[in-house]
């Protein structure tokens, strides 16, 4: 008990546990869509290049959207930014149920993106819950009670098969019952989100000129830092399912299994994070995790099957998801307050340009290369993005100051 308090932040308000509900919610239907959104896109006679172009539609609105909505917040407020999201989540998720055509599709994940434009919020809400020395345990718990349940989720990939021999219906049927399914936890994360704003922590800016930001130099690095890393994730990672599905013949309910087994190995490295943040210092814990990323990833297209596939995704997803908090803590701690959402805001529209440009290139390079091409070429960036992270932050030490 002693050693989990010393990996959780002492006191955890109830407006934080309203938000971690949200997470809750958020990562079961992520977990769901992880293993079954490809599959059913697949099962409707959807290419790759397709399917990267689809994908990509919930980054192009959110790469469009998230600066000006950060901006928005800083000056009306958070509760109403997350209201706008739950509203445009629905209406993704009514479009998706009840189509089968890809450019309906692509209009849902633009839905979908100003949602997750809106999520801009979400960090500064967080960061203000809680004091300057438990963020980095405060994002950690965050970060992995995402992924646990995101695993969870995932284990939900053996219902389609089940459905298939009971109910004797096709998979594509099966597929669409579990999206649907998966719906519900998605319109639900939104109203938690908006159930932990608090006035007390939710006072808008009153600065005139919210864009011109003291931060500027910190915000351009780290969006740099964003971009990069961003674009080497989902160039592959993206079309993972469809990867494994063409080359080794794998069902929802393998590909579940891989889900949850890499997201519980990986949250147990993510709450490990500030441990080594403290003996390292923060940007050398980064570096370090970016850097242990690229071979795992690289070497997956030489895996000769699905177990030794699956062995080298759990480790290089285990070093990305515990890089994510860190990044996190460091760039919220040495923020203005005021500003806090309008740099989120500029740090997402760079991470959601890398998940536009990352699956259009996937799908292109797995046509007209190889299947397996597109992780050589994001492993490669990850062993650049490490190199640049002691570059680029090396004004910013594991403490709470930096150079602006």
């Amino acid at each position: 008990m002693e050693s989990l308090r010393s990996l959780i932040p002492e006191i955890i308000p109830s407006s934080a546990k309203l938000f971690l509900t949200g997470v809750i919610f958020q990562g079961i239907a992520n977990g769901i869509a992880n293993v079954i959104l490809q599959l059913y896109l697949t099962s409707l006679g959807f290419s790759g290049s397709t399917l990267g172009t689809i994908v990509m539609m919930n980054a192009l609105s959110s790469a469009v959207l998230t600066i000006p909505i950060g901006i928005i917040a800083d000056r009306i407020g958070k509760r109403k930014l997350l209201l706008v999201g739950f509203c445009s989540i629905t209406v993704a998720k009514i479009i998706f149920l009840g189509t089968q055509s890809p450019l309906m599709f692509m209009i849902s994940f633009l839905c979908v993106g100003v949602t997750n434009s809106t999520f801009v919020v979400l960090s500064p809400l967080y960061s203000l819950l809680f004091s300057d020395d438990d963020m980095d345990k405060a994002f950690s718990l965050w970060m992995s009670l995402g992924v646990v349940t995101q695993s969870l989720g995932s284990l939900l990939g053996f219902v389609p098969p089940v459905l298939v021999n009971i109910l004797g219906i096709s998979f594509q049927r099966a597929y669409w019952f579990l999206m649907a399914f998966g719906a519900v936890f998605s319109v639900g994360q939104c109203i938690f989100f908006v159930l932990s704003v608090k006035s007390e922590v939710m006072e808008p800016s009153r600065k005139e000129n919210s864009f011109f930001l003291t931060s500027k130099g910190l915000v351009l690095r780290f969006s740099i830092l964003s971009f990069l890393l961003s674009a080497a994730f989902w160039v592959f990672i993206s079309l993972f399912p469809f990867y494994v599905n063409q080359r080794l013949g794998i069902q929802s309910d393998d590909l579940g299994s891989l889900m949850f087994l890499s997201g519980f190995i990986s949250a147990a490295a993510q709450i490990v994070a500030p441990k080594i943040s403290l003996r390292l210092g923060s940007v050398s814990a980064i570096a370090l995790v970016v850097g242990l990323t690229a071979p795992f990833y690289a070497l997956i297209p030489f895996a000769p099957n699905f177990i030794s596939v699956s062995a080298l995704y759990i480790l290089m997803y285990s070093f990305v998801t515990m890089s994510g908090p860190l990044i996190d803590s460091v760039y919220m701690r040495n923020l203005v307050a005021e500003e806090k959402s309008t740099a989120n805001g500029i740090r997402m529209m760079s991470a959601q340009g890398g998940k536009v440009v990352g699956p259009w290139l996937g799908g292109q390079l797995m046509e007209r290369v190889s299947l397996g091409f597109p992780a050589l070429f994001g492993g490669g960036i990850y062993a650049v993005a490490a190199v640049l992270t002691l570059f680029l932050l090396k004004s910013v030490d594991s403490g709470h100051s930096i150079e602006k």
